[in-house]
């Protein structure tokens, strides 16, 4: 049977799937401390690659090679994007189907890709509320005059517990309509942090 060719949807799920850490270790590459590994693009004998875990990608500060793990094993085994693609899905046994999709298949594929981009964009947005109103709280504390004093003892410790909570389950934050509530709240709190009431 001949595979269709991977469609958009296709890199990014394997991309979602993936961490740049995980991919690095699988084929070989011991990460050091500080995220460094030996850079396979060159002759390295000290660990010049960083492989950055959030953003899914890697980048070699003495010959300049870098991307996501898409590319890391396209470069690594000579092979195009789509091959070097495959090749992941195959190697990690991937839950991707790329033969004869239906038309509902794509479609919840589609949907599935919508959903992940949307979560993406709100862990995004809500994590620049938390963390701006965080430093907020963290200057608040230090100056008991502050007319924030007492509302940053209060709140510090739960913001740094949402911070957590996005951190680790960004869907579970995005389906708590209370929790989407109240960094409405937050929002507007920053915007007039310095007017007083």
């Amino acid at each position: 049977m001949k595979s269709s060719r991977l469609c958009k949807e296709d890199y990014e799920e394997v991309k979602s799937m993936l961490s740049m850490r995980q991919v690095a270790e699988f084929y070989g590459y011991k990460i050091q401390r500080g995220s460094t590994c030996l850079c396979p693009f060159h002759n390295d004998n000290h660990p010049s690659m960083k492989i950055y875990s959030d953003d899914k990608g890697f980048y070699c500060w003495v010959c300049g090679t870098g991307g996501d793990v898409i590319k890391f094993v396209g470069l690594l085994y000579g092979l195009g994007n789509e091959d070097a693609c495959r090749r992941l899905i195959e190697d990690f046994s991937l839950p991707i189907q790329t033969e004869n999709l239906s038309y509902r298949e794509k479609r919840e594929r589609q949907n599935r890709h919508n959903k992940y981009v949307e979560i993406q964009k709100f862990k995004k947005d809500a994590y620049a509320i938390l963390r701006e109103y965080w430093k907020l709280l963290c200057d608040a504390t230090r100056q008991f005059s502050s007319p924030h004093f007492a509302e940053a003892m209060q709140e510090l410790t739960i913001v740094e517990y949402r911070l957590e909570c996005l951190r680790k389950c960004p869907e579970e934050y995005f389906k708590d309509r209370e929790a989407v509530r109240k960094l409405g709240e937050i929002e507007r709190r920053i915007a007039g942090w310095n007017v007083l009431s």
